[in-house]
């Protein structure tokens, strides 16, 4: 027996999750992104421009002093008995008066003038550091604009996202269908494009699906409950005398009450599949068995149909047998519903290739539109609503179905003709395979082949 594996809360939200537990001493800081970029830029600049002052200083000293030794001693010593003098008050003047004072071999010391030398660096290094602060000056300008604009497109899905709260999802909806999405025309930010997007689009099917679905429940309950109230009313007025009337407001009440009941269960059903905390035990279960079980069940309940068999392989498959039961009892309720009395009901179970079975259940009822055959599978969808009210449908069975295959990473195929009768099959891989749950689109492939 196997179960699929749900994800962890930390492997869906981890980077949330992080965020929001990091120590608030930890957190970014509350300047913008473009201004921390820019000091970034700024000071790495400065820091560059300082470490080039200084490898300019000792590359020039360096060569002074290799020039002034070779000339005055014939051979470079370096710092070995050098020592530097000046004279004069100011600045300038005792840059200019620079010497270099060397002891030769023999011990005599040697003098070397560098005031010339040392007034060119001097006077260089301070052009340098002038030119160095005016295209500082002016980088204070330039980097933080050129960092917006390369920013800009992050700044304009913000701005989008800032929007959405202002949307109404209702008016909205109606004037452009729902058609909420971003784009920068950034190839970088096109990841983020398509996950905001995405997010957008299943957020607002979502809701368009709670809408719809409240909706559609509201009505269907409604039917029930003014039944109920009418025949509550009848009796409390002058019923409860007439033994007649008392009998049919109970057994009228005692129905729809228990409709109202198979309504509740379908949508809890279905609630507990959306919300995903729907139990799924896959095992290894012989198919033929199951379908056999299934043909016992209604050969015993309904006499009024001939339910035939066709098992032209034997099905070893990985399913969840109760749900797999489920959803062949609702196609073959369906296909009771739907047939005269006296027709044929077949099971058949085929190989459809080699990863593929079908499970068919096949009827010579009244038949679907070729119109509403690709809605058939919607929530409270009743191609004859008046009829399912009799049969006490909801139109919430096939959406039950759909979901039991979807779970088991299989599809459907219908073939349905009016007044001659409709064919299901419910096509499902023999092991649980990752890239299953894309064949469901083969549904509407085969919908749409039906049409043409």
């Amino acid at each position: 027996m196997s179960s699929r594996r749900k994800e962890k809360p930390d492997e869906k939200l981890g980077l949330i999750r992080r965020l929001r537990d990091k120590p608030e001493k930890d957190r970014p800081g509350s300047f913008s992104i473009a201004f921390q970029i820019s000091v970034e830029q700024l000071v790495f600049k400065a820091i560059g421009d300082v470490a080039a002052d200084l490898v300019y200083l000792f590359l020039i000293s360096f060569a002074v002093l290799y020039n002034a030794e070779l000339t005055a001693l014939g051979s470079f010593v370096g710092l070995n008995g050098v020592s530097l003098s000046s004279s004069g008050g100011g600045l300038m003047e005792r840059i200019s008066t620079a010497e270099l004072l060397m002891t030769s071999k023999n011990g005599s010391v040697v003098t070397a003038d560098i005031g010339n030398y040392a007034r060119f660096m001097f006077i260089s290094v301070m052009c340098i550091l002038i030119v160095q602060f005016i295209i500082l000056v002016a980088a204070c300008v330039i980097i933080p604009s050129r960092t917006y604009r390369r920013l800009k497109p992050l700044y304009n899905v913000a701005e989008a996202a800032k929007e959405l709260k202002n949307i109404d999802i209702n008016s909205d909806l109606e004037e452009n269908g729902g058609n909420f999405e971003i784009h920068t025309g950034k190839e970088e930010l096109a990841g983020l494009e398509e996950a905001v997007n995405d997010l957008l689009k299943r957020t607002i099917s979502s809701y368009q699906s709670q809408i719809r679905f409240v909706s559609d429940a509201s009505h269907e309950l409604r039917t029930p409950i003014a039944v109920i109230k009418g025949y509550v009313n009848m009796l409390d007025r002058w019923g409860r005398e007439d033994k007649e009337v008392l009998d049919e407001s109970i057994e009228s009440i005692k129905d729809e009450a228990e409709n109202m009941g198979r309504l509740v269960e379908n949508l809890l059903f279905l609630a507990r599949g959306d919300s995903g905390r729907a139990v799924i035990r896959f095992e290894k279960l012989v198919i033929n068995e199951l379908i056999c079980d299934i043909y016992d069940e209604f050969s015993m309940i309904d006499k009024d149909h001939e339910f035939r068999l066709d098992l032209r392989i034997d099905v070893e498959a990985t399913a969840d047998a109760a749900l797999l039961k489920q959803c062949l009892r609702i196609l073959v309720d369906n296909a009771v519903k739907y047939s005269p009395e006296g027709t044929d009901i077949i099971l058949r179970l085929r190989e459809r290739d080699e990863r593929y079975y079908a499970i068919e259940v096949q009827d010579y009822g009244i038949g679907i539109k070729q119109e509403e055959v690709g809605k058939i599978f919607e929530r409270f969808f009743r191609s004859d609503p008046a009829r399912n009210r009799q049969s006490g449908g909801y139109g919430l069975g096939l959406s039950i179905a759909k979901w039991i295959a979807d779970k088991h990473k299989g599809f459907f195929e219908v073939l349905s003709y009016e007044n001659l009768g409709t064919r299901i099959s419910l096509v499902l891989p023999y092991d649980e395979q990752e890239d299953g749950v894309q064949n469901n689109k083969k549904f509407e492939k085969t919908i749409d082949k039906q049409k043409k």
